[in-house]
Formats: structure tokens, C-alpha cells, sequence
């Protein structure tokens, strides 16, 4: 008896402050976005929690120096894989950040880098932002509103009103980052 091997597709919107995953363990085709999970590290506890049927907020990790924070957020995301043979994507380095920050930002991807890397069972595949950004919108410099209302138009939940924003911030901007970051993978990998 031949086995299939189980093989997932994930969206990092990966950051400091608000990491968002979206896991599809579905086919594209077949699912819409109330069918894929999506997980978010937040410091805000009303964010905590099951605060949408597939939208799930973690508590964000106690730390006392830099290099314990990157640990602590790649850790997270490495749980969420969990051994699962995944396809994960991650946006490459935007370069909008500057000074001290910039550092920081790239210490932090590259240890989550590194992990996925390490193990035998993630592909890690990196996408250029402005490539997810126009394959969602039609424009390779869309900002954050442009792509929660496509969001929005593709069938996602109003996240905005849903957690009582009075606009929109993290984690929904997150949230939809990963959505679109794992889309453009898949239909990169699958569209032929």
C-alpha cells in the first residue's frame, strides 16, 4: 500500500510585533477563506483566543533580551507546523525599515529562516512582497486597505468590525498579508 504524503500550503506574514500564519490544508480550488486557519501572536488580551471561526490569537511571549524574543516568535510558528510534510512561504525583506530596526527585523526572519530550513519536512519557498501584492490587487505597490478589500471582495470575514477596530491595524492586516502571501505560493506551485 502506497502512502500519500500529506502536504500543506502556509502563509507567514512575518514581523516582530504582529507574526500572522495562515495554514491551507486543503486544495486552493476548494476552499475559501472561512476553510483555511489563521494564527497571530497579539500583546492585546480582547485578541486572545478563538475570535472568529477559524481566526486564533496567541498570546505574545514573555522575553528579556532580543536573540529570547526571535527564539520565542520562530518557536510559535514552528509549532504550528508541526512535523506536517508544508509548502510554507514568506515574504522577502520589504527594506522600508531603517536604523536599529532594520537589524532586529532581519535577526528575526533569519533564525525563522533557518529553522524552517533545518527541517526535513518544509519546502521554504521566499516571495518578492510586490509580486503577492499586484498577483492579489493588480498592483505591485497596493497598500494595506487595498488588499483587505479584495479580502473582503474573495469572501473574508469583516475581521475589522468583528474585533471592534475602529480601522484597520494589526493583527487583520496580518492576517490578510498571510492569506495572500500562501494564495500567490500555491498558485505559483499548482497554477500549471
Amino acid at each position: 500500500m502506497i502512502m500519500m504524503l500529506r502536504t500543506r500550503t502556509i502563509g507567514i506574514d512575518y514581523s516582530l510585533n504582529s507574526p500572522a500564519v495562515c495554514i491551507n490544508e486543503d486544495k486552493l480550488e476548494d476552499v475559501d477563506i472561512s476553510k483555511v486557519t489563521f494564527h497571530f501572536l497579539t500583546k492585546k488580551k480582547k485578541y486572545l483566543g478563538d475570535i472568529a471561526k477559524n481566526v486564533i490569537g496567541y498570546d505574545y511571549p514573555l522575553y528579556k533580551t532580543p536573540e529570547e524574543r526571535f527564539d520565542a516568535i520562530s518557536n510559535w510558528v514552528m509549532s504550528l507546523i508541526n512535523d506536517i510534510h508544508s509548502n510554507v512561504y514568506i515574504e522577502g525583506y520589504s527594506y522600508g525599515s531603517k536604523g536599529q530596526g532594520l537589524f532586529q527585523i532581519a535577526e528575526n526572519g533569519g533564525l525563522l529562516k533557518h529553522k524552517l530550513w533545518k527541517s526535513s519536512n518544509i519546502e521554504l519557498n521566499i516571495l518578492v512582497p510586490s509580486v503577492v501584492k499586484k498577483r492579489t490587487t493588480g498592483k505591485g505597490n497596493a497598500d494595506k486597505q487595498m488588499m483587505y478589500e479584495q479580502f473582503m471582495k474573495d469572501g473574508g470575514t469583516d475581521l475589522v468590525s468583528e474585533l471592534g477596530m475602529n480601522k484597520l491595524d494589526n493583527p487583520v492586516s496580518d492576517i490578510v498579508d498571510s492569506y495572500y502571501i500562501m494564495r500567490t505560493g500555491y498558485e505559483d506551485r499548482y497554477s500549471n
